[in-house]
């Protein structure tokens, strides 16, 4: 009996069919090289949804029919699948997320249940603006190719969001150098709310709101009735796709807590 070719494998052959090497690939996607797509191919790492997608680009395949292959190998049903705790998409950057939070066990749990790695996302990005960013431009320790292609981004793309990938490659070198130009950060639940320690002195230390205040309360102020959960999740600035996939999950999470208590 033939073994069923993995999506790796799929992946693999297809790349050679186009005659394009993993640097290639890479670099189509934005990355700095092919080993991502390398880890891929010999089933070390399953890339996210959105990343799968975009590698069916590159290689001119259908999507569709890759997304089917990813959740096709993982066993259990396809609603526990979407369900069940993200892996990662950047491992090294949550081991120094972790590393470096004042509360790590708690925040483990949070990124565990955060729908594809959102939590640690808008962390990370809050360490962008008040921590990365600052210290590329000021501190000539700084790594510099990370350093370079950050402002070749701001240069010729100033208003797109920077790849988190990009970190994530570069982490032998950024990690080290991130680890020095703060102490730690919490993430305050109730209030989601960041707070980054950036020395030891209790007052050096920026606080940053991860919802938009003053927006939800014009939204709040536009409706008569209290709004519904999708319009609290438009006014947050997610598309009419995730809205409607979070609606969704959170149908099916009701449904299996009745059936639970029934």
């Amino acid at each position: 009996m033939l073994r069923r070719m993995s999506l790796g494998d799929l992946l693999k052959k297809r790349r050679k069919e186009r005659r394009l090497t993993l640097s290639d690939v890479g670099a189509a996607l934005g990355l700095a090289n092919g080993n991502f797509i390398g880890m891929v191919e010999r089933g070390e790492r399953m890339p996210s949804d959105d990343r799968l997608l975009q590698v069916a680009d590159v290689l001119e395949l259908d999507g569709r029919e890759l997304l089917a292959m990813k959740y096709a190998a993982t066993h259990g049903a396809a609603a526990e699948v979407l369900l069940a705790p993200p892996e990662p998409e950047l491992p090294r950057m949550r081991k120094l997320l972790l590393e470096c939070c004042d509360r790590p066990k708690v925040m483990d749990r949070e990124f565990a249940r955060g729908e594809r790695t959102a939590i640690e996302r808008v962390v990370f990005g809050a360490l962008l603006e008040y921590v990365i960013l600052p210290g590329l431009d000021s501190d000539r320790y700084a790594p510099r190719r990370l350093r370079d292609r950050v402002n070749k981004h701001r240069r010729k793309n100033p208003d797109d969001p920077m790849d988190p990938w990009w970190f994530e490659e570069e982490a032998e070198l950024f990690v080290p150098w991130l680890r020095s130009q703060f102490v730690g950060w919490d993430l305050d639940l109730p209030t989601l709310t960041v707070t980054i320690r950036h020395t030891d002195e209790g007052k050096d230390q920026s606080t940053i709101p991860l919802v938009d205040r003053e927006l939800r309360s014009r939204m709040l102020a536009s409706v008569d009735a209290a709004p519904t959960l999708a319009q609290l999740l438009a006014a947050e600035g997610l598309s009419e796709a995730d809205v409607s996939e979070i609606l969704e999950l959170v149908e099916f999470k009701k449904m299996r807590a009745a059936k639970s208590s029934a």
